[in-house]
């Protein structure tokens, strides 16, 4: 089969990516994979058809291909080419835009593309319908109560101070968008001027604030969910649990957190299927769930990380099940 994988840059892809290991993987597999930029695809209206493009590079076969390759290869500068893309083709979006702000427009674009795509009867994975309201952390409400912590979500600044200060214990907020725990910050009602510092953080965006959840240990838990289910082999269950540093309150890696072997809770088994089959209901077949306890906190659909610890912990090849439950 003919992949065609997009991202944010061709050119940033690293090898401890879960993007560069489900490359390496569908090489190995002998899929014929393609890269190319978010801004590279396109969609043509032909006289009596209509498909997509993608100004594309194509990884080199190799039956023993590995992430590191797939980085070396597209840090190379490969020229890419203008190429059709026919229905039995898939295109695999691995873009993420809370990493690219400044070129949110573009990403916009890109999903209303494949969208367009889909309609010509290109597969596209995941949904891109529902990537964008999956990606925002608004999502969260409409998940059942008993697996979601307390939250508003909401530009007006003294909303969320009444928010944080009807609640029984501090608050996290964050912006609507966004990724790596960029502006993300703890509050409490006992600070002196909650409004100045929310103003001076996030200015007046859109603000998620949640009720903090106590866990059996500081940081959160990712887990990696494939087809409306838990990937797991042998009761290992593909994903990581991210531990703050020590000054810090936020566990994303990018912020100084460490990656351990993944342990969950009955509670946190629970919420985590229940928002697998919500996101499988919805298009999202590959995702991963974030949780603190048992109480998930965000929704990561865009480009799922988490992959590699969690091969490194167990042994297990999570990346080539993955490819030949897509497959398959």
């Amino acid at each position: 089969m003919r992949i065609f994988v997009i991202v944010n840059q061709v050119n940033e892809i690293g090898f401890r990516q879960t993007t560069a290991l489900l490359i390496a993987a569908m090489v190995r597999q002998n899929h014929e994979v393609w890269l190319a930029d978010v801004d590279a695809f396109s969609v043509a209206a032909l006289t009596g058809e209509s498909t997509a493009f993608a100004n594309a590079v194509k990884i080199p076969p190799s039956t023993d291909c590995q992430s590191e390759q797939v980085e070396s290869f597209a840090k190379s500068g490969a020229a890419g080419a203008l190429q059709q893309i026919a229905t039995g083709d898939l295109v695999m979006i691995r873009t993420n835009p809370g990493r690219d702000i400044a070129r949110t427009q573009i990403h916009e674009s890109f999903l209303h593309l494949c969208i367009a795509a889909q309609m010509t009867g290109i597969r596209v994975v995941n949904s891109p319908e529902n990537l964008r309201y999956f990606a925002s952390k608004s999502s969260l409400v409409s998940v059942d109560p008993k697996f979601r912590p307390a939250m508003v979500v909401t530009s007006d600044l003294q909303q969320v101070i009444d928010f944080v200060n009807d609640a029984p214990s501090d608050c996290v907020a964050k912006p609507l968008f966004g990724s790596r725990g960029e502006n993300v910050i703890r509050v409490s009602k006992s600070e002196s001027d909650i409004a100045a510092r929310l103003e001076s953080t996030f200015g007046s965006t859109t603000l998620v604030v949640q009720q903090f959840v106590d866990a059996d240990h500081p940081g959160d838990k990712r887990v990696v969910v494939v087809g409306g289910e838990i990937l797991e082999v042998d009761g290992h269950v593909a994903g990581i649990e991210r531990h703050p540093a020590s000054d810090d309150f936020r566990a994303n890696l990018h912020a100084g957190g460490s990656a351990h072997p993944l342990t969950l809770s009955e509670g946190a088994l629970a919420a985590t299927k229940y928002a697998a089959k919500l996101m499988n209901e919805n298009g999202i077949w590959l995702a991963g769930v974030d949780l603190i306890g048992d109480k998930i906190i965000e929704f990561n659909v865009f480009s799922t990380g988490g992959l590699y610890d969690s091969i490194k912990f167990s042994g297990i090849p999570f990346d080539d099940l993955i490819v030949e439950r897509l497959l398959g």
